[in-house]
């Protein structure tokens, strides 16, 4: 019985049903060396994990654990999607992340805070999409309202998506990266200048894709004993 997986199983019952797992196994990432010059503390992270591979209702996935400071089991679900292909502007950097490793389908045990608490998806392909996640009719009634100049956000890439419907997205002209949420419930985002408040922020240490995904990981990387 391996611990890992079972762990995965217990944390995450409401989402998969046991009969649409298969073909479990032990697995190791190998990692590109660009992967590892883009993303150096994530590839600390990885390299770290204990990873199984297993197939999901016949779509490959990887399961990526860790134990934290409190002796408990923690880890990342990611869906691979090798044949997947998207209209979307994916940047470089997005696309080197799903190749190697996949997205962020779920997560359990993470830490408190993280940017992984509460989110639907992270960075997964199929799920990503153009724009603000639904949120054009009020983003434009707020701009009306303030006589504000709305941003060219239309193909901006919304890759992370929370329980509440905020997105997090990023320009891939220029690969910066914003908060688009309704409410203010963060610590770590400020309102975006010459924009209403409660739709685009910027975040505090966090400029590009890059630095979104290097944070995630040094989140994680802090909890492992």
């Amino acid at each position: 019985m391996n611990t890992d997986f079972e762990a995965f199983k217990e944390h995450l019952s409401w989402l998969i049903h046991p009969s649409q797992i298969d073909a479990v196994s032990e697995t190791e990432i190998r990692l590109s060396s660009k992967f590892t010059d883009t993303f150096p503390i994530l590839t600390e992270l990885i390299t770290q994990a204990r990873v199984l591979s297993l197939d999901i209702d016949h779509q490959p996935h990887h399961l990526f654990s860790w134990t934290n400071k409190n002796n408990e089991i923690f880890g990342w679900l990611t869906k691979t999607e090798s044949d997947f292909t998207s209209p979307l502007p994916f940047i470089e950097e997005h696309k080197l992340l799903l190749n190697e490793i996949g997205g962020i389908r779920e997560s359990f045990n993470q830490p408190d805070p993280s940017f992984s608490n509460n989110q639907e998806f992270m960075f997964t392909g199929s799920e990503c999409s153009a724009g603000i996640n639904d949120w054009n009719d009020y983003y434009e009634e707020q701009c009306s309202d303030e006589n504000k100049r709305p941003m060219d956000y239309k193909n901006f890439i919304s890759f992370v998506v929370e329980a509440n419907g905020a997105a997090t997205v990023y320009d891939p002209k220029t690969k910066e990266v914003f908060l688009f949420s309704h409410d203010h419930a963060f610590d770590n985002v400020d309102f975006l200048e010459n924009q209403p408040e409660y739709t685009f922020h910027t975040f505090h240490t966090i400029t590009s894709f890059v630095d979104y995904v290097e944070a995630l990981a040094q989140e994680w990387k802090n909890e492992i004993i």
